[in-house]
């Protein structure tokens, strides 16, 4: 406990409330005295069996602890307005006792406990890099702490973290969306850690320079921060000699006089030639129908709800491909038609959405061409008056509030799992050129807002910012 500080806030209390004229020494001391005797009332007409078990009670413990505390501030507020600094006088004074009255006994001496190590808190932008916890641990091998923040829908397991760093791991799912949500999410947890450990080490695990800034300002304030950048380990170039030579049979040595091997059958002979290196499995890559459903998503988009962030995209392709990581050979590949179909353009870690080509405006025709092709527009002329006026096609965020408006009417019948939602967003999909798709889309983006959320067992789905609403209208 420091004295002096918790004296401090005592003043500032009485001084925000107008109460110095009534803090003297005298007042004080009389306060002093009636809550001690408050303290006393407590265990008035017990036994003194009675009293050792009065606080096994809690409620009675509360009051008791109340009542310590009251006595305590009393006579903090009274040492500070007489000037007596309680530390050197409790000193003081256990020195006088113990000249007035002699040990009987040899005292023991005083247990110092052992400095506690600061922690060292590795936090881990895991939309960024995704070490196993043996490579982490690896990384910084000093590390105590680890705090993973992932996006929602990003699957991760844990397990290797907890083998390395037993209960010091916490998962942190990013809440909100938008350009660098996470990133702004983990500064945030640096401070609210440091607030209470300025003693900690913080390294921030990413490859993502633009945390530097932030890191150089609170070295500067006294912190040890630092950022780690993390690169998966390559294969090493001679480890496929290397298992080729320890599964072959050992050559021996030519003898002098060499002897032919026995005959063998063919099947035996066929068995004893090196089998042929397999090809390797060529690995999944996004289909044009993939491709087309993504474009459609993109293109849906509202421009704020679009990723302005490679992991993030990244993430959004995992999502909608049905992935198990942003890293694979399907994600990549689909971001990668996606570049070159103009549809994405990646500078760094930034990514921009190029706007679509006008469509060129035709050059005007001769005057002699007008005047010859005029009976020709004369019969084209009724033709244009058969197709209907064209519908505009809603995009996925007009289709999100359509769905948002119509289960916000319901307030006891909404879809409770996953397919139930997809086929009711389909109702509302129905004008667009694949619904189903649409509604997949429309779905990703309501569960990447918060409006759809997954529920514990992973197959229904609960609205929680609907049933916010009804509750306070309530």
């Amino acid at each position: 406990m420091d004295v002096k500080a918790l004296q401090t806030r005592l003043r500032d209390f009485a001084a925000a409330r107008d109460w110095q004229p009534y803090h003297s020494p005298k007042n004080l001391a009389m306060a002093l005295m009636v809550e001690a005797a408050e303290l006393m009332e407590l265990f008035q007409w017990q036994t003194i069996t009675e009293s050792r078990g009065f606080t096994r009670n809690a409620s009675d413990k509360e009051r008791v602890a109340d009542e310590i505390a009251d006595v305590l501030l009393y006579l903090l507020q009274l040492a500070d307005h007489t000037d007596v600094d309680v530390e050197q006088a409790v000193e003081r004074k256990l020195r006088k006792n113990a000249e007035k009255h002699p040990a009987k006994h040899p005292e023991p001496r005083p247990i110092v406990p052992p400095p506690t190590p600061a922690k060292v808190h590795l936090l881990v932008d895991w939309e960024n890099v995704q070490p196993a916890g043996d490579a982490l641990k690896a990384l910084v091998p000093e590390g105590t702490d680890a705090w993973l923040f992932h996006g929602p829908h990003q699957k991760m397991d844990d397990a290797s973290h907890r083998d390395a760093f037993g209960e010091g791991v916490v998962r942190v799912p990013r809440s909100g969306v938008g350009r660098n949500a996470l990133d702004f999410q983990l500064t945030y947890y640096v401070g609210y850690i440091a607030a209470r450990q300025p003693q900690a080490t913080f390294v921030i695990v990413s490859n993502d320079q633009g945390y530097d800034p932030m890191l150089e300002h609170a070295r500067e304030l006294g912190f040890k921060a630092r950022r780690c950048e993390f690169r998966k380990p390559a294969p090493k170039s001679g480890e496929g000699q290397e298992v080729a030579v320890m599964n072959a049979a050992p050559v021996p040595s030519a003898p002098a006089k060499p002897t032919p091997p026995p005959a063998l059958p063919p099947a035996k002979a066929a068995s004893k030639k090196k089998a042929p290196a397999k090809a390797p499995e060529p690995q999944a890559k996004a289909t044009r129908q993939d491709m087309k459903q993504l474009t459609e998503m993109l293109l849906g988009l509202e421009p704020w709800d679009r990723p302005g962030r490679r992991d993030a995209l990244l993430v959004l392709l995992q999502t909608h491909l049905g992935e198990p990581s942003p890293q694979s050979h399907r994600v990549a590949h689909a971001l990668a038609q996606l570049q070159a179909q103009k549809h994405v353009a990646l500078k760094g870690d930034q990514v921009n959405y190029p706007p679509k080509p006008a469509a060129p405006t035709p050059a005007p025709a001769p005057a002699a061409a007008k005047k010859k092709a005029a009976p020709a527009k004369k019969a084209v002329m009724p033709a244009k008056k058969v197709p209907a006026k064209a519908v505009p096609k809603a995009s996925a965020s007009a289709i999100a509030q359509a769905v948002l408006a119509s289960l916000k009417k319901m307030p006891k019948n909404k879809p409770t799992r996953r397919a139930g939602l997809l086929k009711f967003i389909e109702t509302h999909a129905a004008k667009a050129s694949d619904p189903k798709a649409m509604a997949q889309q429309v779905c990703v983006l309501l569960e990447a807002r918060k409006d759809v959320v997954p529920s514990q067992d992973g197959k229904g789905v609960v609205y929680p910012k609907l049933s916010v609403k009804k509750a306070s209208s309530a």
